[in-house]
C-alpha cells in the first residue's frame, strides 16, 4: 500500500511537472512571429514604434503565469529555465516601458531641438539631445533589421541604453523648464502662454511675426502688431482693425533675437502711446462738437476722455448748484450721439459709439439722481460713491 501511494504521488508530481513544462513551452511558442512594428517618422530619416498593444497583452498574461510557475513546488526539474524565462519577460517589460517613455519624450523634443535658434540658446541641452537622437536612431535601425520581440527582450544592453537616454531626456526637460521659467520671469506675460506656445515663438527668433498668433493671450484687446519691412514695430492693432501708432518704433533687431526683450519694449510702448494719444484727445476734446470729435479717436481714448470731462463737469455743477442744468446738457449730448449712431458709420465707429451711448446713459442717470437729491457738496456720499 505504501508503494502504491508512492507511485501515485510520483505520478501526480510528474503530471504536474509535465503540465508546467508544457505551459512554459506554450508561453515560449506564443512569441513566435511576434515582432515590433516600426513606422517611418515624417522626414526625420528614422523610425518610431507602432502599436505595442499585442506585445503588452501577451506580456501582462505571461508575467503573471511565469511568477506563478516559479513559485510552484513542481518547477524543480526546469527551475533555471523558468527563472530565465521570467527574467526575460521582466526585462522585456522594463525595456518596453523605457522605450515608450523615451519615444514620447523624443517626439516632443525633436521638433524643438531641430531649431537652430533653440540649440544656440540652450547649447548644453542641445548637445544632450544630439546624443539621445543618435542613440535613438541606432536603436530603431537595429529594430528594423531585427524586429523579433524575444530576441530584443534578451538584449539587456539595449535596456541600459534606453535607461541612459531617459536620464538625459529628463535632464533636458528640466533644463528646458528652467529656460522657459527664466523667460517668463523676464517678461511675465509669458505666463499666459503654454510651454508649446512659448517654444513656437522662441524657436524662430529670426521671424518675429511668429509672435502674432499669441498676442491676444499676452495683451487683451491687441490682435496684432504692425511690422515694417525691416521688422521694426510701428503700431498695435485691435481685432476691429483699430490702429494705435507707437510714439517711437520698436527695433526688433536691437534685441538680437531675445523675444522677451523686445516684447517688454512693446509693453512699455503701449503704455506710452496710450498715454500720449489720450493726452492729445483731451487737448482736442473741446475743439469741435463732441459727436464729431468721437469719430477722430480710438474707442478707448473716446471713453476715457469722456469720463474725465464728465467728472469735471459734474464736480463743477455740484459746486455751483447747477446739477439740473448739467443733467439737461448730458441728455442733449446723449441724443446727439444717438442721432450720430443712426447715420452712416463704419463697424468700428458704430461699436465705439454703442459703448459711448451706454456710458452716457449711466452718466445722465447719475447726474439726474444728484439733482433729485439736491447734492451741493463734492464730498457728499451720493457723489463720492460713484
Amino acid at each position: 500500500m505504501d508503494k502504491m501511494e508512492q507511485v501515485e504521488t510520483i505520478g501526480a508530481t510528474a503530471s504536474k511537472e509535465y503540465s508546467l513544462r508544457k505551459t512554459l513551452e506554450r508561453m515560449v511558442g506564443e512569441w513566435e512571429g511576434v515582432e515590433f512594428k516600426c513606422i517611418a517618422y515624417k522626414d526625420s530619416g528614422t523610425f518610431i514604434l507602432g502599436g505595442t498593444d499585442e506585445v503588452q497583452a501577451i506580456l501582462d498574461d505571461q508575467i503573471v503565469k511565469a511568477q506563478g510557475m516559479c513559485a510552484s513546488p513542481f518547477v524543480k526539474p526546469f527551475e533555471e529555465e523558468a527563472k530565465n524565462w521570467s527574467a526575460t519577460l521582466n526585462t522585456l517589460q522594463d525595456m518596453l516601458d523605457n522605450w515608450l517613455k523615451c519615444q514620447s519624450t523624443w517626439l516632443y523634443l525633436e521638433p524643438i531641438f531641430s531649431s537652430e535658434d533653440i540649440v544656440k540658446q540652450m547649447p548644453e541641452e542641445g548637445e544632450k539631445f544630439r546624443q539621445v537622437d543618435a542613440e535613438w536612431r541606432d536603436i530603431m535601425t537595429s529594430t528594423v533589421e531585427e524586429p523579433d520581440v524575444i530576441t530584443i527582450g534578451r538584449d539587456k544592453a539595449r535596456l541600459d541604453r534606453l535607461e541612459e537616454c531617459n536620464v538625459l531626456l529628463d535632464a533636458i526637460q528640466k533644463g528646458l523648464s528652467a529656460y522657459l521659467e527664466k523667460k517668463r520671469l523676464f517678461f511675465p506675460r509669458f505666463f499666459f502662454l503654454s510651454n508649446d506656445e512659448m517654444l513656437e515663438i522662441l524657436s524662430e527668433t529670426k521671424d518675429p511675426t511668429r509672435v502674432q498668433p499669441h498676442l491676444k493671450k499676452c495683451f487683451e484687446g491687441v490682435a496684432k502688431l504692425r511690422f515694417e519691412d525691416n521688422y521694426d514695430i510701428s503700431a498695435m492693432e485691435s481685432e476691429e482693425s483699430e490702429v494705435v501708432p507707437f510714439t517711437q518704433p520698436i527695433s526688433v533687431s536691437a534685441a538680437k533675437g531675445a523675444v522677451e526683450k523686445w516684447l517688454l519694449q512693446v509693453e512699455a510702448a503701449m503704455f506710452d502711446s496710450i498715454h500720449h494719444i489720450t493726452g492729445q484727445g483731451l487737448a482736442c476734446y473741446e475743439s469741435k462738437p463732441r459727436d464729431e470729435w468721437v469719430l477722430d479717436w480710438p474707442g478707448m481714448v473716446v471713453l476715457v476722455c469722456t469720463a474725465v470731462f464728465w467728472t469735471k463737469g459734474v464736480a463743477d455743477a455740484i459746486s455751483t448748484g447747477s446739477t439740473k442744468r448739467y443733467e439737461e446738457k448730458c441728455t442733449a449730448d446723449l441724443m446727439r450721439i444717438v442721432d450720430r449712431v443712426r447715420g452712416d458709420l463704419t463697424s468700428l465707429q458704430r461699436k465705439t459709439l454703442g459703448a459711448l451711448v451706454v456710458m452716457d446713459v449711466h452718466a445722465r442717470d447719475v447726474v439726474q439722481n444728484l439733482a433729485t437729491k439736491a447734492v451741493t457738496s463734492p464730498t457728499d456720499f451720493e457723489w463720492q460713491g460713484q
